[in-house]
């Protein structure tokens, strides 16, 4: 900071002032927001600025000689103005410089295609309103297209081949997402979403939660003047339908956007089974589970933001969201298992009516204080955020052979709230370097609580079974601070940083003997960045940080699901944070026409939460999570994209990794493999206002500690009219056109037991969608730009 202030001194001292203020001729009113181009006496451009909103401007110049200020605003003549700046005039006043009203226009059509990829210095920004096909689609499917993002068969999404990230919505933290991403993602529309910004090594400003990295889903504004909007709707031939509507407006010094949507998702009765061989028994030797089920759930969402700019210089925000969505689950299995000679030893069915609900809400208020000097500001906010998560499950085992029948139910309560504090200030000292700092406080309270019933035949009621009580009370609390630098050079930029995070956790485990548990953390997280521009528009970047994982309440939760009685799973209170080393090396080239995107990236974690599972003697298989991993991931992400004028694109996004797993305890687990796969997709304009777009991809089965995954494979194929003008879009969509089932099959295996599951689920779905436009924008009003970014919250209980 002390050279910063040395340098800019001197500049100080070396530089000319030319100032004055920008009028309308006859009337000496101001004319804000004017723009005033410079040139010296060989017509070269020497900077470009723009007034404040009084009107005024001010110029430093590095030499004294002849100049030219060329004066241009919407609905004014251009003014051009030559200036002579003589050696002694350190400062000069050219008081008030006047334009004339009106301007001739003939009629214009502008074209213009918006890119779709962007690389900023620290992350990657896919603009999703620039692709077509956002009209029809939802989220889930447009995240297929983007860098560094896979989606599998099962519709989990993963960053640089992790499932541990955090997820962000307009640059605030989002439990609800974070906890059920999938399930929000398949019902969200992508037409009510502006951006999705993939940020792998953030800088010291972001919290360190998410070892894989940041998904910051930017939802649509309205900047201008005037009000837009969008209502849609849609149905599928599995019985899932929805709609959608979108309004902003932007009057003067108040802005606002209301966003809600609906949808009902169905998936058809499809089959599942397994087989097992558990080596510790040689009476339960052998199991094959053979079952189906049938899925529906739906999601509802209501987003509202609103903005005051109290003057140019103090702006304050609020924003609200809510979400509510469930899933239903209806089963049905048959469970065999054979001794060691294969003889049948037991046998049972079982029906089980399952739910899970999920609501959020949350809100937050940030006031920015700009000042004199550009991009200079502080910022204050406040967020809190309510989620509570509801699993009720029914399931009645009726024993065919040496096996018991029962019937139980489980209603499980879990919640989570949170508080958040934060102070940010960033200050470009000059045009090459910049400061930032910041400090945030955070408190989590998450709790579950758990009934379960045991139906008693002989009294015919429902009697709570005490004995297995598995409740949670769990506090965080959470102080953190950074600090930021960045130095621009000719063609480097270097920023460098550093983030200091203490860490409280405070919990009560509730069973039949109540267990308190304490402990604290600190993580020093550096952040180191290069970037270098090859060329105008080709960069090339070299990033390494630290990143966090904190356990939350979906995998903390002590909640014992036993609706599969040899098949159950619970959350482990115990857990600590996981620490990650994160390292990459990118090459970018963005322009108009093409973009590619190359990313070596690798993470190395001593410590990583790892679902693992074991098998006990009397054959029932235990799954949970726990802090065993010692894992290395390396990867190469390719993406290009190539248009052909406004008729042909096409886009390629591609993965390699290799992962290395180890067991840090006494399983010795250890697993390794390559994973490798890829999207392609291309959109072709027929004719006038109708086009065809088709998409394709798949992966290999990933590496898991116990095991490996599904590979999977999966079409589509979309046809889109313009309708009225452009302002109504009507869309069909083919999922999985070629397979009428998909099919899929993981393993899981130890020195204890080896299982195998198959399943498939339904292709040849048909989707048909419409959507309207409408709208006026008055564009002649300009106003300066700013945002807020609070975009450090944390991802609760992982990316799934």
């Amino acid at each position: 900071m002390c050279i910063a202030g040395v340098m800019q001194a001197q500049e100080q001292k070396s530089s000319f002032q030319m100032k004055g203020r920008v009028t309308v001729d006859g009337t000496n009113e101001s004319i804000p927001y004017a723009t005033i181009t410079v040139e010296n006496d060989s017509a070269r451009v020497i900077t470009r600025l723009a007034s404040d909103n009084t009107g005024r401007f001010s110029v430093n110049l590095p030499r004294a000689g002849q100049y030219r200020l060329l004066f241009s605003a919407v609905g004014f003549s251009a003014a051009p103005l030559p200036v002579e700046l003589k050696a002694d005039e350190k400062t000069k006043d050219l008081g008030n410089v006047s334009m004339k009203e009106g301007v001739a226009l003939k009629e214009v059509i502008v074209v213009a295609q918006k890119p779709l990829i962007k690389s900023d210095p620290d992350k990657l920004v896919y603009s999703v309103e620039a692709d077509p096909d956002a009209q029809s689609n939802t989220v889930l499917e447009i995240m297929r297209k983007v860098p560094l993002l896979s989606v599998d068969g099962e519709d989990n999404v993963t960053l640089n081949g992790q499932r541990n990230y955090k997820v962000l919505v307009n640059g605030k933290s989002s439990s609800l997402m974070s906890n059920n991403f999938k399930d929000v993602i398949r019902s969200m529309p992508a037409n009510s979403i502006k951006d999705i910004e993939v940020i792998t090594n953030p800088s010291s400003k972001y919290e360190a939660e998410g070892v894989g990295g940041i998904i910051n889903i930017i939802t649509l504004r309205n900047r201008n003047n005037g009000y837009t909007g969008s209502v849609g709707a849609n149905a599928d031939t599995y019985g899932g339908f929805g709609g959608n509507g979108y309004i902003a407006a932007n009057i003067d010094k108040f802005s606002f956007s209301t966003n809600i949507f609906n949808n009902q998702f169905r998936q058809p009765e499809a089959e599942r089974n397994s087989y097992r061989e558990n080596f510790l028994n040689s009476e339960f030797h052998y199991s094959d589970k053979n079952g189906k089920d049938k899925i529906k759930g739906n999601g509802n969402s209501l987003n509202f933001e609103a903005g005051y700019e109290i003057d140019s210089l103090n702006l304050i925000s609020a924003s609200a969201w809510g979400y509510l969505g469930g899933v239903n689950f209806d089963s049905e299995s048959a469970t065999s298992e054979r001794d060691i000679s294969q003889n049948p030893s037991r046998s049972y069915r079982n029906t089980t009516n399952s739910s899970q609900g999920f609501w959020s809400i949350s809100g937050n208020v940030d006031y920015q204080r700009g000042f004199r000097k550009k991009d200079k500001m502080l910022t204050t906010s406040y967020q809190i955020e309510y989620n509570p998560q509801t699993a009720k499950s029914e399931n009645n085992v009726e024993g065919t052979l040496n096996y018991t029948s029962f019937r139980q139910k489980s209603d499980n309560d879990a919640s989570g709230q949170s508080h958040t504090f934060q102070l940010d200030y960033f200050d470009p000292l000059t045009e090459k370097h910049q400061i930032e700092t910041g400090v945030k406080g955070i408190y989590r309270r998450n709790a579950s609580e758990t009934d379960i019933s045991v139906f008693d035949a002989t009294a015919d009621r429902w009697q709570n079974d005490n004995s297995r009580r598995n409740d949670l009370d769990y506090n965080q609390y959470i102080l953190g601070v950074y600090a930021g630098y960045l130095h621009k050079f000719d063609k480097l930029s270097a920023k460098g940083g550093l983030r200091v995070e203490h860490t409280w956790n405070d919990g009560l485990f509730k069973s039949q003997v109540n267990t308190p548990f304490h402990n604290t953390l600190f993580n020093l997280i550096p952040y180191v960045s290069l970037t270098y521009a090859l060329k105008p528009a080709q960069t090339l970047k070299a990033s390494y940080t630290q990143r966090l994982f904190r356990p939350g309440i979906r995998v903390l939760n002590p909640y014992v699901n036993d609706s599969d009685p040899l098949n159950i799973n619970y959350g482990n209170p115990n857990l600590d944070a996981e620490v990650a080393h994160s390292f990459s090396l990118s090459y970018g080239q963005f322009t108009p026409k093409f973009n590619i995107n190359l990313d070596l990236n690798s993470s190395i974690t001593s410590n990583a939460v790892e679902m693992y599972s074991r098998i006990a003697d009397n054959g029932v298989r235990h799954e949970t999570y726990g802090n065993i991993g010692s894992n290395q991931r390396y990867g190469l992400n390719v993406y290009a994209s190539y248009r052909v004028g406004s008729k042909f694109s096409v886009n390629i996004n591609g993965r390699l990794n290799y992962a290395i797993l180890d067991s840090n305890n006494e399983l010795n687990y250890h697993n390794e493999g390559l994973i490798y796969g890829g999207n392609i997709g291309a959109r072709l304009t027929l004719w006038k206002g109708g086009a065809v777009s088709a998409n394709a991809g798949g992966t290999s089965p990933p590496v898991m500690l116990q095991g490996r995954g599904n590979y999977w494979f999966d079409t589509s194929i979309g046809l889109t009219q313009k309708l009225f003008n452009n302002k109504m879009d009507i869309s069909l969509y083919a999922n999985d056109p070629f397979a009428r089932k998909i099919y899929f099959d993981t393993l899981f295996e130890d020195e204890t037991y080896t299982m195998r599951s198959e399943s498939f689920r339904w292709g040849q779905r048909l989707r048909l969608s419409l959507v309207y436009r409408f709208g006026k924008m008055n564009t002649q009003v300009k106003k300066a730009r700013r945002g807020i970014t609070n975009d450090d919250q944390r991802n609760e209980g992982g990316g799934q």
